[in-house]
């Protein structure tokens, strides 16, 4: 076999274990090579070959009688790794910082995977309220700002592939969930930014905008939000919105300065 096949093969694999890992999203419960198999398409024979190699590496761990698993310790190592390559939370850091200490705010920085925000980089003023989120987080797209604004960006199929995920995971109220989030998304047309007061959490209120790319081929969204209930409704919409908005445009510019992509190549 070849250089270039043998290659291709080593990135089947890989692909293969990645979904394998990402068979336990958020799930609690371990799980066992035939659920492993459902969630994720592959051949029961794949899956026993590949959690065998992943326990072994460290990836899963093998708990029970019935030798089900669990994530093993090295899937965060392996997340923390990937998370520090990324020239953009470099970029994004000093303008997100600023923002979150002008307003005594969180301010992160998400993009989506299947249902959920994945938060890729989380800063807070020193005086924050604590709303207990950090990198790796996961918020739901459907009732969070940062998702709407995500949603709002992406192309139509793209955007079909996570109306799908959120219809999987909300079981008997997706037709409400995904209903209310059309009327979220076709509201970002107006102003360019998502607001979203205690719909996700009732103590959180929040804006959201999304953050374009490599050329509009990666997206990204922003969120700027606080445990505060005090606070006038209209600043979120007078001045921070259109705030994060002036925060994402600079993401990007600097991101284009420095011939960077999303992942750093």
């Amino acid at each position: 076999m070849d250089e270039s096949k043998n290659k291709a093969k080593e990135v089947v694999s890989l692909a293969r274990g990645l979904s394998i890992l990402r068979a336990f999203h958020a799930i609690d419960a371990p799980l066992g090579n035939k659920e492993i198999a459902q969630r994720t398409g592959l051949a029961k024979a794949t899956v026993a070959r590949l959690t065998y190699t992943l326990c072994a590496m460290g990836y899963l761990r093998q708990v029970g009688p019935h030798g089900q698993y669990h994530l093993g310790e090295k899937v965060s190592t392996l997340g923390l790794s990937l998370l520090q390559t990324l020239t953009v939370r470099q970029v994004a850091e000093p303008l997100m910082q600023s923002m979150a200490d002008k307003h005594e705010m969180s301010v992160a920085l998400g993009i989506g995977d299947g249902p959920d925000m994945l938060y890729l980089h989380y800063c807070s003023g020193p005086e924050t309220v604590a709303m207990q989120l950090r990198v790796g987080a996961l918020v739901p797209i459907a009732q969070s700002a940062m998702g709407r604004a995500y949603m709002w960006a992406l192309a139509p199929e793209r955007r079909e592939a996570h109306f799908d995920a959120i219809r999987a995971a909300a079981g008997s109220s997706a037709d409400e969930i995904i209903d209310a989030l059309r009327q979220s998304i076709a509201q970002v047309d107006e102003r360019g930014f998502s607001i979203s007061f205690g719909d996700w959490r009732s103590e959180i209120y929040a804006v959201g905008a999304p953050l374009w790319l490599d050329r509009g081929e990666t997206i990204l969204a922003l969120n700027c939000g606080t445990r505060r209930r005090d606070l006038d409704k209209g600043k979120f919409e007078d001045q921070l919105g259109p705030e994060l908005i002036t925060v994402s445009n600079e993401i990007g510019r600097r991101m284009e300065q420095l011939s960077a992509t999303f992942w750093g190549d």
